[in-house]
């Protein structure tokens, strides 16, 4: 980070209380959710572990990154046990109990399929009489329900509590496709060494964000939060970090 950079961020803190947020001590929440979150040995990798140690060293503020199943990182956000998650998406419901903070990383949701029986991707109406599976209860699932609505009847949707189950199932074709974030499903193949699945096409761009509890986030640490995020991607500091997992960021 550059020297005005930082001279601007301590600014900041200056203009802020330093009681409620400087001794404040707190929990990020993630899943295993490879390349973006992931263990290495107990230790929470990837890129957002990489900008919120970086942001919260900067700002002074303690805190602690878990990775959980996604269902109990929600439950325990929902309890004050931690109090932000990442990486998240954005939607109206979630914007009711979260504050977010500025865009992280660009990304896509999209399809995959199987090269001995491609899907010929080309919008809604050419997935009739299909199975997609894809990972839910989550956003993605929530994001290809409400893409599929109108064709519900004619399209099944298979839901798993996890990708890599998805992407095996695509492997044998017991799925007719799989809808997924499509850096995920990248990483999955990768992981999984097939080598009969492709990417089909994009059905929506989107971006990953941090979210904060509005009933367990003092608004103080959230601004401070942000600001200094919003310094870090402005001064070029956010990709040189994304470079490292080949992603880009959101502007």
């Amino acid at each position: 980070m550059s020297k005005l950079a930082s001279i601007l961020i301590l600014l900041i803190i200056a203009m802020f209380p330093s009681d409620s947020a400087a001794r404040m001590e707190i929990t990020f929440a993630t899943q295993d959710f490879f390349p973006f979150s992931y263990l290495e040995g107990k230790t929470v990798a990837g890129p957002g572990a990489d900008i919120i140690r970086e942001v919260c060293e900067e700002i002074e503020v303690e805190y602690n990154i878990k990775l959980f199943p996604w269902r109990r990182s929600l439950a325990m956000c929902d309890k004050g046990q931690v109090q932000a998650l990442f990486m998240v998406g954005k939607n109206k419901d979630r914007e009711q109990e979260f504050h977010f903070s500025p865009p992280l990383i660009a990304t896509e949701y999209g399809f995959f399929e199987c090269t001995e029986k491609p899907i010929n991707y080309n919008g809604v109406e050419s997935l009739r009489n299909m199975t997609i599976g894809t990972y839910g209860p989550s956003n993605t699932s929530y994001n290809l329900e409400k893409f599929t609505i109108d064709f519900k009847s004619n399209i099944n949707i298979d839901i798993t509590p996890d990708d890599l189950t998805q992407f095996k199932k695509l492997s044998r074709c017991r799925v007719d496709a799989v809808y997924s974030n499509r850096d995920v499903g990248l990483a999955a193949i990768k992981r999984l060494k097939l080598n009969n699945i492709s990417y089909a096409g994009t059905e929506k761009n989107l971006n990953y964000y941090i979210a904060f509890s509005k009933k367990y986030t003092p608004s103080v640490l959230v601004r401070k939060f942000n600001l200094s995020l919003s310094l870090m991607k402005e001064s070029g500091r956010l990709q040189q970090i994304l470079l490292k997992y080949n992603l880009k960021a959101a502007y």
